[in-house]
């Protein structure tokens, strides 16, 4: 496959998706699966979000061949309550599975105002916004939680032992829905592991060591813990994440985890996807008009001439000049890839 740069040095998006889609056919993945996968990790790279992109074969693919991931599985639901459903992954990728959970909870929050749809023994799914993101754009409230391997002390403890937790909110707006993207740590651990491969030292505040002190080594960092946002808030919100993520789902939670880098086992990995049909409370016209005012006030609080950002919208603004001018790519990501073409 040629991969040339274009003019700006970039990639051409559908480029960087014909890479990533025929990396997963050449290691087994199944066309339409390879597809999906593809979209969610090309997505990520759009919107400048590079830890959750491509970046992440190299993982995917290493786990599919030791066996710890089944490059072809397809979710089933196993408990069905109409507006809450819970799927089994059955150890698939986890973007194969949570689009399945959108469609799902697209089609059932239509049919009764409002869905709940947990997942259990799956994978990483990249980035939670992609998802959150498709629901708002069909003019549902998505909201979106995933647990994670162990990256964080509790408050108080040691030892790594709750992960991430990612949380994804979108609102339907005029245009590009609002979408809140957000680990419950100061930083995302793939961000740590991007800081390494470029050779870059921390900000403060990010990590700590194994005995829990502060580090800005990015190899330190990742032997040792990340910090929560906002100390006891972000905790707080992780052990809610994990819980409804994994206990609800009876799936892993905590150490049972594993991250997608670990091949010592299943990452048994469990998300919830919730959709709400927010038409069944208020008037469209009305949400339209009023969400235009809220972003307008927004827009204004600052200094004039100040430009102030609402959620997701610097990675929109990134996402379409991506699809203008290219994908600007890592050199070290660009040569992993090419790695698994051969």
């Amino acid at each position: 496959m040629l991969l040339e740069l274009n003019d700006q040095g970039r990639i051409d998006v559908r480029i960087w998706h014909a890479l990533g889609r025929e990396i997963l056919i050449r290691h087994g993945v199944e066309a339409e699966l390879a597809t999906v996968v593809t979209d969610v990790l090309v997505e990520a790279d759009k919107r400048g979000v590079v830890t959750h992109g491509l970046t992440r074969l190299p993982s995917y693919v290493a786990r599919v061949h030791k066996g710890l991931l089944d490059p072809n599985a397809r979710p089933e639901i196993v408990k069905d309550g109409q507006t809450l459903v819970l799927l089994d992954g059955h150890n698939g990728f986890g973007a194969v599975a949570a689009v399945d959970a959108v469609e799902l909870a697209t089609d059932r929050a239509r049919d009764h105002g409002m869905c709940w749809v947990s997942v259990r023994n799956s994978n990483h799914f990249g980035m939670a916004g992609y998802y959150s993101h498709r629901l708002a754009q069909r003019g549902l409230v998505g909201i979106v939680i995933t647990n994670a391997s162990p990256a964080v002390a509790a408050y108080g403890g040691k030892r790594a032992t709750l992960g991430t937790n990612p949380l994804s909110i979108a609102a339907p707006a005029q245009g590009e829905p609002i979408v809140l993207d957000m680990a419950t740590t100061t930083v995302a651990r793939g961000k740590i592991r991007r800081a390494k491969a470029e050779g870059k030292t921390l900000p403060p505040g990010l990590a700590l060591d194994i005995d829990g002190n502060p580090t800005t080594d990015p190899e330190t960092a990742l032997k040792g813990t990340l910090a929560s946002l906002g100390g006891p808030k972000g905790y707080g919100l992780a052990v809610m994440i994990d819980l409804l993520s994994g206990v609800v789902a009876g799936g892993s939670i905590l150490t049972e985890l594993r991250q997608a880098t670990d091949l010592s086992g299943k990452a048994g990995t469990c998300f919830t996807i919730v959709a709400a049909d927010i038409g069944r409370i208020s008037d469209h016209e009305e949400y339209v008009t009023r969400i235009e005012e809220f972003r307008s006030l927004i827009k204004q609080s600052g200094e004039p001439g100040a430009k102030i950002y609402l959620p997701g919208e610097i990675e929109s603004e990134r996402a379409a000049k991506a699809e203008a001018d290219g994908i600007d790519v890592p050199n070290d990501v660009l040569e992993s890839l090419k790695t698994l073409l051969s």
